[in-house]
């Protein structure tokens, strides 16, 4: 018999609902089978009890139970009655009526030890005095408020009366491409209008992208022997095999490049020619124009990241790989986030007109509308010189930041180092003696509130390197200062 007294709890009607009462009853029952407050072959009152019970007319809870069963929720039993199905007892009893967390059963998510600085750094926060040395962020104290505050609320203003902040309008969009495409062909020497470029919010963003339209599972794909780790994660996730080619005093050795080409069928290669990353090597003109001849002959596609191209110190920064006019293998990837800071997610994809198009439409289904206020905003600061101006008063501050970096090093450890002043970029490659383990330092120098990450996260295959990258652009003078003491105060703690 079914005891009566049960039901109330379990299923209420609220007539302040605007969904009918009979939905109401079969969402109540649905829920307390879900929840495993009813178990499969519980017997339910008749129509006519349960109508008095939750006081409605009983062809509402005859459409209710017609319904669930439909729904394979109940079924009836001829001269017995209706019950709980069941064919729910594998899914959805539950001991002690209490509901189980649903699992799922997902991967493991790859733990890439370049991200534990950035954890480590935010942990640190809070406390008083702690430093963080960075890969060559630029500082954000730097930046010209007033004049980003006076040019977002133009944005603002110009983007509601205009109607480009609707979401799908191509306008901003648009807008920021021709803005960037007028400054790669000035400034970068690149051939390129809006059909070439396409735009994302960040690097690696860009970089997971177009991998996921060249790559493969199994292609081969080139990466220097110390690179971006995000960079081969991202490969490494899309199924790519990677392989290692070795880098000198001139960056990527691409003698040994040509020897991999004939021994693999090469799909691309990352590479970082401008400021090699970590080493900040300039890769010369003569390597350069071998590189774009082997790709050419061997037909795999060059992805070049350009992620500091606005910092040069000595002479005049050479042209992307990208701005050789008789090259079609090269894809270009830059950011606005060097210059501006990270907040602002801005970067941009450079390639032939028909490899954007397929970029874009990959964009559209992964990433969606961008901010349109934002780029209305970043755009005008590139149209009206403002961008060009806040680089050319940060890069004299960050050269007097790189030479007090280069004379606290040299105090703090003098031939206990070695440091090849690189041609531009917010970083220094600081390579130790083998009398310092590397790897032990950057741990003793955690414990005195100073995070760095060790020259080991840099290579693809996790081998130790004796080296750090000592990014100097964030820092103030007196925290450079504070940060080397205390890594050399780490190396006597040895």
């Amino acid at each position: 018999m079914v005891q009566l007294r049960k039901w109330p709890p379990l299923l209420k009607l609220d007539g302040a609902q605007p969904q009918a009462s009979y939905r109401q009853i079969v969402e109540g029952l649905v829920a307390a089978i879900s929840e495993g407050r009813l178990r499969p072959g519980t017997p339910l009152p008749g129509t006519r009890e349960m109508a008095r019970l939750l006081n409605v007319n009983r062809k509402t809870v005859i459409l209710a139970y017609e319904e669930a069963q439909t729904k394979g929720w109940l079924e009836t039993v001829q001269r017995r009655g209706t019950f709980v199905s069941q064919q729910l007892a594998a899914g959805t009893q539950v001991e002690h009526s209490v509901a189980q967390p649903f699992a799922l059963a997902l991967p493991e998510a790859p733990a890439v030890a370049y991200f534990a600085a950035n954890e480590l750094a935010a942990a640190q926060q809070g406390r008083p005095g702690a430093l963080f040395i960075d890969n060559g962020a630029c500082d954000h104290r730097l930046l010209p408020q007033a004049v980003l505050h006076r040019y977002y609320r133009n944005a603002l203003r110009s983007s509601f009366a205009s109607n480009s902040v609707r979401h799908g309008s191509d306008c901003s969009s648009r807008y920021l491409r021709t803005a960037l495409a007028d400054m790669l062909r000035h400034n970068r020497g690149l051939n390129v209008g809006v059909e070439h470029i396409c735009l994302t919010q960040g690097m690696q963003m860009s970089l997971h992208l177009v991998a996921s339209v060249l790559l493969k599972p199994g292609d081969v794909v080139l990466v220097e022997r110390l690179s971006y780790p995000p960079a081969w994660e991202i490969f490494r996730q899309l199924g790519a095999r990677l392989v290692t080619v070795e880098l000198d005093d001139e960056g990527c050795r691409v003698d040994q490049l040509e020897a991999i080409c004939r021994l693999h069928p090469v799909r691309m290669l990352y590479i970082t020619p401008h400021h090699q990353f970590p080493t900040t090597v300039s890769l010369p003109a003569g390597r350069r124009q071998r590189l774009l001849e082997l790709a050419r002959q061997h037909d795999f596609c060059v992805v070049e990241e350009d992620y500091d191209y606005e910092y040069h110190v000595a002479g005049r920064p050479y042209l992307p790989l990208a701005s050789d006019r008789q090259q079609r293998h090269v894809i270009y990837i830059g950011s606005l986030s060097k210059a501006l800071g990270s907040t602002f997610r801005c970067s941009f994809i450079v390639a032939p007109a028909e490899v954007t198009q397929v970029l874009e439409r990959r964009a559209t289904l992964n990433l969606g509308q961008g901010d349109a206020v934002m780029q209305r905003m970043l755009a005008e600061l590139i149209n009206d010189g403002e961008l060009k101006k806040h680089l050319r008063r940060v890069n004299r501050e960050y050269r007097r930041r790189r030479e007090t970096l280069l004379a606290c090093l040299r105090d703090a450890f003098g031939e206990q180092i070695t440091v090849r002043e690189p041609e531009g970029g917010l970083a220094l490659w600081v390579r130790f003696a083998d009398a310092i383990d590397v790897d032990r330092l950057v741990r003793k120098a955690q414990e005195l509130d100073l995070v760095v990450r060790s020259g080991r996260q840099f290579s693809p295959f996790g081998h130790a390197e004796n080296a750090l990258r000592l990014g100097f652009a964030s820092l103030d003078a007196d925290e450079i200062r504070r940060a080397v003491q205390r890594l050399a105060q780490a190396a006597r703690a040895m």
